[in-house]
């Protein structure tokens, strides 16, 4: 006899980040997300998900195309970016990717904000072209920014 399975909605995606503040310019200012809370949180719950004691985390959340960002940078153990080349992330999430109206003004976009963008790549042989640049968050995640084809 089949198992009813749960009914699943999204709730949030979670990135660990090393520098909240960076964080929040880069999806908030950059990208045009909305910052819904930035908080310091201390509980016994944190020190049992984290598996020690003293856990202190600043988290916030951030809503953005559909989405709810929720960012957690542990305060009582500072973490640092791991410097590793594009496509050598570990296996899981290493991306998101956002399609966009205007290509060419979110590439300018990011290099007037100073985020190194890649150049834009086009896949014109494919039955919907497209065309798609890279730029990384300030903890390395990479952000595939897409749009229609020529």
């Amino acid at each position: 006899m089949p198992v009813d399975t749960p009914k699943l909605e999204t709730s949030h995606l979670i990135l660990h980040v090393a520098d909240t503040d960076a964080t929040i310019d880069f999806w908030c200012r950059s990208l045009g997300g909305v910052l819904e809370s930035d908080e310091e949180l201390e509980a016994p719950a944190l020190d049992a998900i984290f598996g020690r004691s003293g856990v202190r985390i600043r988290d916030t959340f951030i809503a953005i195309a559909g989405l709810r960002l929720h960012t957690i940078e542990t305060l009582d153990v500072p973490r640092t970016r791991a410097s590793l080349a594009p496509f050598e992330k570990p296996i899981g999430l290493s991306g998101l990717s956002f399609r966009v109206d205007d290509l060419d003004a979110a590439h300018a976009r990011a290099q007037a904000d100073g985020r190194s963008p890649t150049e834009i790549h086009a896949f014109d042989d494919l039955d919907h072209p497209v065309r798609m640049f890279f730029v990384e968050d300030p903890n390395g995640l990479r952000i595939e920014m897409i749009g229609n084809g020529p």
